[in-house]
């Protein structure tokens, strides 16, 4: 992780049991500190560190946190095997104006394998940056009670575009799928 390795492991270790390493699930950043003793200024800064490290993620704007795989992976456990909606079969966001479930969870999954992707990639800082807050647009979209499909397809589009210069045909080609449906 990085030079705070004990604090930050005790915070994941912390947010992994009170999830229960579900990666849906949200707790507050707060409480996940006070379990371990933190004040509430240092249980910002680690959650936040965290969050930078691709380790957790923001749920909420009032500060609703959540385990992501690699957090798991962190810890050495093993995330549990997504579900299988990210079939090219099940690939669609659809023509609705509102997302659906079924289109949500393909949204999730891709959105997971792209941070992955651009967690992993050595790319120079702007392009990062962007990619970065497109993921981040598409999580606020997506906790709207109503997520609209053409703001989330036009910022997959976005992201389409920026890694399709890279090596990951696999991840270009399955965003190239959701898009043409």
């Amino acid at each position: 992780m990085d030079s705070n390795n004990t604090t930050n492991t005790t915070y994941l270790a912390e947010l992994y049991r009170q999830t229960e390493g579900n990666t849906d699930a949200q707790v507050s950043m707060l409480d996940v500190g006070s379990a371990v003793g933190f004040e509430e200024a240092e249980a910002r800064a680690t959650a936040e560190n965290l969050m930078i490290l691709g380790l957790a993620e923001l749920k909420t704007l009032s500060g609703g946190i959540g385990i992501t795989n690699q957090g798991m992976e962190e810890l050495g456990v093993t995330p549990a095997p997504a579900a299988d909606g990210s079939s090219d079969d099940n690939l669609r966001l659809g023509q609705e104006v509102v997302l659906d479930d079924a289109g949500r969870q393909v949204v999730e999954t891709v959105l997971a394998e792209l941070k992955h992707e651009l967690a992993r990639t050595k790319s120079d800082y702007p392009l990062l940056e962007e990619g970065v807050i497109d993921i981040k647009t598409i999580e606020v979209q997506l906790l709207s009670p109503n997520p609209k499909v053409a703001i989330i397809r036009e910022i997959l589009r976005s992201l389409h575009a920026a890694i399709s210069s890279s090596e990951e045909s696999v991840l270009t080609d399955k965003l190239e799928t959701l898009l043409n449906r």
